[in-house]
């Protein structure tokens, strides 16, 4: 690998970044500009676009569209908030795995977004900083993804190692699951007694100060 190939991570990896400070469409656009300038300044060939991961992720879209319209989502939201609500003080290691096993299942992290409101408001009631179950929450159902036999980033992964190697998608998972949940085990574990306590925040309690009505 000579020089030119570290630039060109450099510029990609940097787009990435500036996109993903500002989300969403940003990720996107910056996503695009990557490519832009990689195609038109340092002359590389664009691939085919992948009409197989865009089937893929219609497919998955459409699917949890109509778990959502049947009302199953909203079942599934009730269920995990009663499981998150028996043992609160937990909820740091309890939350990512549910909302992984939600993106396990469905092939998306869409679903998971449904849970992020339940589990700050459980968090908070238990006097547990929400942004520790919420930061391994939101990692631990991005990497499930990687893991989820339904997902398009398994489906290509799957395609490639199986063309080159043979490897099937069974044996992918035997070292995708495991893998995945010890990185959310560990990532919960990173984040368990990340910053004060909510009763020693100057800051929570003046916000709660405030919040409470006067007589």
């Amino acid at each position: 690998m000579d020089a030119l190939f570290f630039i060109q991570l450099f510029i990609v990896l940097a787009c990435i970044g500036i996109g993903g400070r500002y989300g969403g469409m940003g990720l996107g656009a910056g996503g695009g500009l990557g490519v832009a300038i990689l195609v038109l300044g340092f002359g590389l060939k664009p691939s085919a676009p992948s009409i197989t991961a865009m089937l893929i992720i219609i497919c998955v879209i459409g699917a949890v569209s109509v778990l959502q319209a049947a009302g199953g989502l909203d079942y599934l939201v009730r269920v995990a908030e009663k499981l998150l609500r028996k043992k609160p003080q937990a909820i740091t290691f309890v939350a990512p795995i549910l909302t992984s096993i939600f993106t396990l299942f469905c092939g998306t992290t869409y679903v998971a977004f449904s849970l992020y409101p339940v589990v700050a408001e459980v968090a908070a009631e238990a006097k547990v900083r929400p942004e520790r179950a919420l930061s391994a929450t939101v990692i631990a159902a991005s990497v499930a993804v990687a893991a989820s036999p339904m997902s398009a980033a398994t489906a290509g992964m799957l395609a490639i190692l199986h063309e080159y190697a043979g490897i099937s998608l069974g044996q992918i998972l035997t070292i995708a699951l495991p893998s995945f949940f010890m990185a959310a085990i560990v990532t919960s574990f990173s984040v368990y007694k990340r910053g004060k306590e909510l009763e020693d925040d100057p800051e929570f309690q003046r916000r709660v100060a405030v919040m409470l009505p006067t007589y």
